[in-house]
């Protein structure tokens, strides 16, 4: 479930949370550019944040990434990429404030980088409402908005790339039929489980004392147990709570069942575990990659055994110098074969 920084990788300390560069928002000039944006500088990197309103009146920021590169051919062929945070992150899991990271590489590979913040993330509104929050309104709400958001700026059908939480709300909200399939190329989740790991959810003392924390406080200060650059809400944390306890069960609020949609799903799908990975365990992250009922799906072991260069951590199989030579390029040659589809 947890996203957390890493100080023994090569880009981790740029992890912390960069400072906005927002500037006045302004028309892009472009036919299909309809929403205004803000001017952002990512180290060398041109972005562009776009604001979007979910259907619940949520404003979540969107940045999009090579934003200088306005015609169709200098954005490249392979079309739009949606990168995905998991729990206690931002954008910065994806892009450093130096200009590092999957999704600047992923631009110089000729794609057009999205990178959503959900609700109450870096750049996105964080107001009263914080508290009430949930796992589910991620899944819900932000991703089908920004998947609207993408659609009409770009005309074209979207890559899906997911890690941890992020990997698990992109399959739980097209299991649940929030997030819709058919336009979408392909999804990549690397150490997405929600079956395994976190025992202290199913441990009597230790949940009573998370709840009344969460209680007191509406939130987990990220920050204070170095958890990661944001906090998480209380309604986020007792989803898990719901999830992943003693009568675990992974449903909607409503009672629907996200296993059904998932086995149902034919969404082209591959997907990362790594083998050192404490936080999401391999184990579950094989159950979830099983029960997707995609024909065209591959599972990858990132580990010595299977031929890499090291077992790899739950945050390394992105963020590490190794990552950057065996993970980054193994996505980008998927996102490749898939681009026509």
């Amino acid at each position: 479930m947890v996203s957390t920084a890493s100080p023994g990788t090569t880009f981790a300390e740029d992890l912390a949370q960069p400072e906005s560069v927002g500037k006045i928002a302004e028309s892009s000039g472009e036919p299909n550019m309809t929403q205004p944006f803000e001017r952002d500088q990512i180290g060398p990197l041109a972005a562009r944040v776009y604001r979007v309103t979910t259907e619940d009146q949520v404003e979540i920021a969107v940045t999009r990434l090579g934003s200088g590169r306005d015609s169709d051919q200098e954005r490249g062929t392979g079309g739009p990429v949606i990168l995905v945070h998991g729990t206690f992150c931002q954008r910065s899991f994806w892009v450093s404030d130096k200009g590092l990271g999957l999704g600047p590489y992923l631009v110089e590979r000729g794609y057009d980088v999205w990178i959503p913040e959900v609700r109450g993330h870096g750049r996105s509104l964080r107001d009263g409402r914080f508290r009430n929050w949930s796992a589910e309104d991620q899944m819900r709400f932000d991703l089908p908005a920004v998947q609207g958001l993408v659609a009409t700026q770009t005309g074209r059908a979207a890559h899906w790339v997911g890690h941890s939480w992020g990997g698990v709300a992109l399959l739980g909200s097209i299991g649940a039929g929030w997030l819709t399939g058919d336009p979408m190329r392909s999804a990549v989740v690397l150490g997405a489980n929600i079956t395994e790991g976190d025992a202290w959810l199913k441990q009597r003392l230790a949940r009573a004392a998370a709840w009344t924390l969460l209680s007191v406080l509406g939130r987990v200060p990220a920050g204070l147990f170095r958890l990661g650059p944001e906090p998480e809400s209380r309604a986020y944390m007792l989803d898990f709570f719901r999830w992943k306890g003693p009568r675990a069960q992974w449903r909607t609020a409503d009672g629907r069942d996200y296993w059904d949609g998932i086995r149902r799903a034919t969404v082209p799908l591959l997907d990362f575990a790594a083998a050192n990975d404490t936080m999401d365990p391999v184990s579950g992250c094989r159950f979830l990659f099983d029960a997707v009922g995609s024909e065209d799906k591959e599972w990858v072991l990132l580990g010595t055994e299977e031929g890499f260069s090291k077992d790899y951590g739950h945050v390394e199989m992105i963020i590490s110098q190794e990552a950057s030579l065996e993970v980054w390029p193994r996505i980008a040659d998927w996102l490749d074969v898939h681009a026509g589809e």
